[in-house]
């Protein structure tokens, strides 16, 4: 609120001195305030969408949905906040580019914020050779969770290891759990682990990851009857 604040501080006491200097050249100030009320019509009409910006930054100052250095999705794009003024939003996106939003469009807008979440989900899809044995698929099963519940990032509730289905071409498990951090970089160093060992529990298990593939089979018969 320091930067708009002032702005406003500026505009107030450059009003003053405008209405002090028109008072020592002798002006008579009630009908200037009277012409400035007819003409503040005219001007409000043709501020409308000035004023809509401004009540968009009061809403963004009020409500906070993202403040000034919080990682965010807004629309369809994703950067860091850089600046709330009063009468638009400066983004720095992952391009390094500068978007400016005017506020009325932004405070409209479906905003993710991504620094004020407490834990950062970790989801996969563990794809498994359609050749692996019940009891390989089990192992692994059970070592994943055992992975999991015993990792210090990663809290037991709700952390998962399911096999939801047999796919195109693999046996498919699906891993959901959180990571406890709210730090992206951290995050990625905590998945890498998680991955690494998950890699080494399926070679263990004497089985192997599925890649897109086909299986031909050729007979020779008479047919159907």
């Amino acid at each position: 609120l320091v930067p708009p604040g002032r702005k406003a501080v500026k505009a107030v006491i450059f009003l003053i001195a405008f209405v002090a200097v028109l008072d020592n050249f002798g002006f008579e100030l009630t009908a200037l305030v009277a012409g400035l009320g007819v003409g503040g019509i005219a001007v409000a009409l043709a501020a409308q969408k000035s004023l809509e910006n401004l009540f968009g930054g009061i809403m963004l100052y009020a409500d906070q949905p993202i403040r000034v250095g919080d990682f965010c999705r807004f629309g369809d794009r994703v950067g860091t906040v850089e600046d709330i003024g009063l009468r638009s939003t400066r983004v720095r996106t992952l391009d390094r580019t500068v978007v400016t939003v005017p506020n009325a469009d932004f405070s409209s807008l479906h905003l993710e914020n991504f620094a004020r979440r407490d834990f950062i989900r970790l989801h996969t899809i563990l794809g498994l050779r359609y050749e692996t044995t019940p009891e390989q698929l089990r192992h692994v099963l059970v070592e994943t969770r055992k992975l999991l519940y015993a990792h210090p990032r990663i809290p037991n509730d709700p952390a998962r290891v399911r096999f939801v289905s047999f796919g195109a071409y693999s046996l498919d498990l699906e891993i959901f759990a959180y990571a406890t951090t709210s730090d992206w970089a951290e995050f990625l160093g905590v998945r890498e682990d998680v991955y690494l060992r998950i890699m080494d529990l399926v070679e263990a298990s004497g089985t192997g990851f599925a890649f897109p593939s086909q299986t031909l089979y050729l007979a020779q018969d008479d047919g159907l009857d």
